[in-house]
């Protein structure tokens, strides 16, 4: 029953934890060992994780490791797409439309690299993921009056920080 339990949440929610490990800054070349090891830390306390409560659980490990692995990186985030791509595209997509998503991608990790990493989380957690304030604010370990407070200022900074990307990008001429 444990395997089939722990292969069902892989399976649902691997992906979803990949992105959210790459969007919280962890280094392209890093995502998948630490994408790995949330997964390992899962398989060892399965028995512990509620029915139900699973995305959570990942979610908070996902934000532990991330942490840990920004802090262990000493040089920028590479960001290449020429790899193979992570994310399902649908089949029928142009490659015009490929080009585009991978465009809009690539200034959405811009961005948020740019945030403070606290501003950063919750911006994350609840316009990527869809997560509710009190939510995070468990994951976090915050007041929930608190994990609403950095979401407005996070959303300010989104702003802010996406004039200014866009700015540097019309004027060197490589805008989307």
């Amino acid at each position: 029953m444990t395997h089939t339990r722990l292969r069902a949440i892989i399976d649902a929610e691997y992906a979803s934890v990949w992105r959210l490990v790459r969007r919280l800054g962890v280094a392209e070349a890093a995502i998948d060992d630490a994408v790995q090891e949330i997964f390992w830390v899962l398989a060892r306390r399965l028995d512990e994780v509620q029915e139900g409560s699973e995305r959570s659980f990942l979610y908070g490990v996902a934000l532990r490791i991330a942490a840990t692995s920004r802090r262990r990186s000493e040089s920028l985030r590479e960001v290449s797409y020429e790899d193979e791509e992570r994310e399902l595209v649908a089949p029928a997509s142009s490659p015009d439309a490929l080009l585009d998503e991978r465009r809009a991608r690539v200034l959405l990790d811009t961005i948020l690299d740019r945030m403070p990493e606290e501003l950063r989380t919750v911006l994350v957690l609840h316009e990527l993921e869809g997560l509710q304030v009190k939510q995070i604010a468990e994951l976090v370990g915050i007041p929930v009056g608190t994990a609403g407070s950095r979401l407005r200022r996070a959303r300010e900074a989104f702003t802010a920080v996406a004039k200014i990307v866009r700015a540097r990008l019309e004027f060197s001429g490589d805008a989307p």
